[in-house]
């Protein structure tokens, strides 16, 4: 009797185009992978924060006497900003599983749009004011982590890379034009870390929220004083950057 049934629905498997499963099938179900590549899509907020210290002139005739445009050197003018950011990104993970426990390694590139920017006042001399703009980000990440079923938890850090303006000028002597008005900066290299967590919320699909600390060093903004034009203004701006943000992606 056995026999039979087991010989009436091999037969009906074949004639709806079913598989017999194998036993390890049956005993164990398919356990679950981050194992893949994606592209997706992300929008946070950010925070960005310069640092404007006023350097000694190192070029000109007063190079290396110790002079800053508004002595004493070394005064330090901040300026912050926050706004929106929205961008796309793509990458790929690999699981691997010791025992019960599973652990994830990847890679991720990611481009984000930004609008930042924003102006400082000198302590010393009201008329002096320092400036940065950033445009966009981008970085190139390694990714760790740990999984659990269907959510991840990960750090990242890697190479950041962004337009960043950088600008100071004097307005002493009108409000359009001034003593001085020099600039620097353009596509600049730092480094970011962070770390977030992801939810597969259907096979394909996940969500995640990551935070993430950008660091771009020293922006310099210097060229020649209007008067006197033997100055050489010099300003340093170390620029960092954070945001928070949600992303989207979908995993092939």
């Amino acid at each position: 009797m056995k026999n039979r049934f087991f010989c009436a629905a091999a037969a009906a498997g074949l004639v709806f185009g079913l598989q017999p499963a194998a036993a390890n099938d049956l005993a164990s179900p398919a356990r679950s992978t981050w194992s893949g590549c994606y592209v997706g899509a992300n929008a946070g907020y950010a925070g960005a924060d310069a640092e404007a210290t006023d350097m000694p002139f190192i070029d000109g005739p007063y190079a290396g006497l110790g002079i800053s445009w508004n002595d004493p050197a070394y005064e330090t003018i901040g300026s912050q900003d926050n706004g929106l950011t929205a961008g796309v990104e793509a990458g790929c993970d690999r699981q691997f599983d010791l025992g019960n426990h599973a652990f994830v390694i990847g890679g991720v590139v990611d481009f984000a749009l930004t609008d930042l920017g924003a102006t400082g006042t000198s302590a010393i001399v009201g008329d002096t004011h320092t400036q940065f703009d950033m445009d966009w980000a981008a970085s190139a990440r390694l990714r760790v982590g740990a999984a659990a079923s269907d959510v991840l938890f990960y750090a990242t850090g890697g190479v950041a890379i962004a337009n960043i303006d950088a600008r100071a000028y004097d307005q002493s002597s009108s409000p359009t034009s001034g003593l001085m008005d020099i600039s620097g900066g353009g596509t600049q290299t730092g480094w970011v870390a962070g770390g977030g967590v992801e939810w597969r919320f259907k096979p394909g699909w996940s969500l995640g929220l990551e935070y993430l600390h950008y660091d771009f060093g020293s922006v310099t903004a210097t060229g020649a004083a209007t008067f006197p034009t033997e100055a050489f203004p010099r300003f340093e701006n170390d620029v960092t950057f954070d945001t928070i943000r949600i992303g989207l992606k979908w995993r092939m």
